[in-house]
């Protein structure tokens, strides 16, 4: 995914902190002080960017050699006018970033002074200084009252803002709902206006920082689901799942389309998203062209005129959210070998609120293989698999006697401690299973900028870094504080996360070797290969005839409840959904640290099923890792989420109310670091 999210520009939000808001930006030109490094013609005026945020001043260089500097706002002594476009700011902290255009770590330098000259090009300095002197004031504020400050200036922002009307594709269309929402991407946050016509869907961002559209929209008709997703474990979030249209029917619909499978927008509130939505689902143009990537026979009854919004119904979400009919429909074409093994955890996934727009809610996968020493991996002998009957942390025993007695430990606490007293709920394991660290444990090769982000402007340590499968299956079977699972990445077509394609400088490990290119098994020749080995193990009789024990503790019976505790599967009771109640949290300061907490350690997928999943009815032949990725329409699939939903919709056939002879088979498809711990 991240893969198809490059950042053409130097700068973007993945530069600024957690809580930090863009604010505006000026062209301007600035005298680099000499005693900071960096300026590397000393140039007395280089020009540039000046940009202004809640917690930072930057300033970006036209010449892409220079760095990016950053001035945080606890670090400023002076901040003075000099005249009508310019200023001076004295600092005692520096960071560089971004020098000839590379994702490398940080530079920072710290307890010495430096004095930093500013002109504006085209405005005056009173538009710069007093949102400047005022975001200094704040920060400098107890943390309550800068919170509050804050999230009132940010509201006060987006409500000023309207949607701009030219930017519509067409004078015929009308406008039906108009709203700020925030565009949720990898650790990126964009508050804007969100608008629906009859027509298309159109978001256009607070503040066009790439320089290119400043509106993004998408045909209705092409807009393949619509679901309610939930962010922070709070039910604010909205999907939308685009079909990127064929040549054919780029013919029919005019205009511009999405630069990405979807689309997670977050609201103020749940009654706001519901809004939105219900302005969406009422356009007749909804979902038109999902139809037209299904043979007739598949939509059955839903072509016939007793059935006109058949497609809005799908398109509005039934097929992706686990309250309808699908679910029982998906699981049925999985069990008789119509849905394959990837295509039908992809949905489960989806299903349950997984998103590839939230790294703390990251489709998660298992590991299926557990052999990754020997020259031949043999799919036909069941030793080389993981036991998927177990969570991971229950994989060798003598760690999980140690689980096991914490949470005997906390259990007995627990029962002395009254009702006021503070003891969390016993819990075995103190680190989950899917994390945003554990994520970009993964795909640090493929997004170094997004590691740098959540790691503070470094990467981990080398002997902390995905450095081989091997390393990362006895981690993840013998510490305490690993039980992570895989992405699905690992089954996909795309082995740029595999290698170090960019020789990022990742550092020696202590065995004297670098970290660079993630050491394959013995049994795999390549990156590809290994993946295609992966993706022919997900399919293979085995995982087939187990595979529902797994489902059972990620997404079924066994995740919550006595089951649980049985099942050695009991995680720290905040990644639950429904674990808080966040609407009665009145304290800002409270709700930040909760959200904090929650988005850092991970989140437990939404429970899709209360009883024992059944066991796939057929168990066909592994495929060979030679042709596993063109098996059927995985290529093509494969490019996004959107893709293996209307194929699965085609395996599944209509819905209930519906009826059909024909059910085509499913033959593939899909979407394209140290995690927390609390104890």
């Amino acid at each position: 995914m991240f893969s198809r999210r490059k950042l053409g520009k130097r700068f973007s939000l993945l530069l600024l902190e957690d809580e930090e808001d863009y604010v505006a930006d000026w062209v301007a030109s600035c005298k680099w002080p000499s005693s900071v490094a960096g300026n590397w013609q000393n140039l007395g005026s280089l020009p540039g960017r000046l940009r202004l945020c809640t917690k930072s001043i930057f300033f970006e260089p036209e010449d892409v050699r220079i760095p990016i500097v950053r001035l945080e706002f606890a670090s400023v002594l002076h901040l003075e006018a000099d005249s009508m476009q310019s200023c001076t700011v004295g600092v005692n902290k520096v960071t560089k970033m971004k020098a000839n255009m590379a994702d490398a770590p940080y530079v920072v330098e710290r307890n010495k002074s430096s004095s930093w000259g500013f002109t504006l090009t085209y405005a005056r300095l009173d538009s710069f200084m007093p949102l400047a002197q005022e975001q200094l004031v704040i920060s400098r504020l107890p943390t309550l009252e800068r919170l509050v400050l804050q999230d009132a200036a940010r509201r006060s922002r987006e409500d000023a803002a309207q949607f701009d009307s030219s930017r519509l594709v067409e004078f015929s269309e009308v406008l039906m709902w108009e709203g700020p929402a925030v565009q949720l991407s990898p650790l990126i946050r964009e508050p804007g206006r969100l608008a629906v016509t009859d027509q298309r869907v159109y978001f256009q961002p607070l503040h066009n920082i790439s320089g290119d559209t400043p509106v993004r929209s998408h045909p209705l008709a092409a807009v393949a689901a619509l679901v309610r997703r939930r962010s922070s474990l709070q039910p604010v979030g909205l999907e939308l799942f685009m079909i990127n249209p064929s040549l054919e029917l780029k013919q029919q619909l005019t205009g511009p389309v999405w630069d990405a499978p979807s689309a997670f927008l977050t609201f103020r509130s749940e009654a706001d998203r519901e809004a939105a939505r219900a302005a969406l689902a009422a356009q007749p143009t909804l979902g038109m062209a999902v139809s037209s990537l299904m043979p007739t026979s598949t939509l059955g009854n839903l072509n016939q005129p007793q059935h006109p919004h058949s497609q809005q119904l799908v398109a509005a979400g039934q097929l992706l959210e686990a309250a309808g009919g699908w679910l029982q429909r998906v699981m049925m074409a999985w069990q008789l070998g119509k849905v394959s093994n990837f295509d039908y955890l992809l949905y489960l996934n989806l299903a349950a609120g997984r998103s590839f727009n939230d790294l703390a809610q990251w489709p998660v996968f298992p590991w299926v293989v557990k052999d990754y020493k020997n020259a031949v991996l043999d799919l036909g002998n069941d030793s080389v698999f993981r036991d998927l009957k177990k969570p991971m942390g229950a994989q060798t025993e003598d760690r999980l006697r140690i689980f096991r007695q914490r949470y005997h430990d906390m259990e007995s606490i627990a029962q002395h401690t009254d009702a006021a007293g503070d003891m969390p709920k016993p819990f075995m394991y103190g680190t989950h299973y899917s994390t945003p660290g554990y994520v970009m444990f993964w795909l640090v090769r493929a997004a170094p900028g997004h590691m740098l982000r959540l790691q503070a402007g470094k990467f981990d340590a080398p002997d902390r870094l995905f450095n081989s499968l091997q390393d990362s299956w006895d981690s993840a079977t013998s510490s305490t504080t690993d039980v992570k699972e895989l992405i699905p990445e690992f089954y996909m077509l795309g082995a740029d996360f595999l290698v170090n394609g960019s020789q990022l400088a990742f550092g020696m490990r202590q065995n004297g070797k670098p970290v660079n290119d993630v050491v394959l098994p013995p049994w795999a020749t390549t990156p590809e290969n290994l993946l295609a080995k992966h993706r022919a193990a997900l399919e293979a009789p085995y995982v087939s005839a187990n595979l529902h024990h797994w489902i059972d503790l990620i997404f079924g019976y066994k995740q919550t409840g006595p089951a649980a505790v049985e099942a050695d599967n009991v995680f720290y009771h905040l990644t639950y959904e429904g674990a808080v109640d966040t609407s009665k949290i009145t304290g800002l300061q409270e709700l930040k640290a909760l959200e904090t907490q929650i988005n850092e350690f991970g989140q437990t997928p939404k429970q899709l099923f209360s009883h024992l999943h059944p066991p796939r009815l057929v168990q066909p032949p592994a495929p060979d890792p030679a042709t596993v990725f063109s098996y059927g329409d995985t290529q093509q699939a494969a490019a996004t989420s959107t893709g293996s939903s209307t194929h699965l919709l085609a395996a599944a056939g209509p819905p209930a109310s519906s009826s059909s002879s024909s059910k085509p088979r499913l033959k593939g498809g899909g979407e394209d670091a140290a995690g927390g711990s609390i104890c």
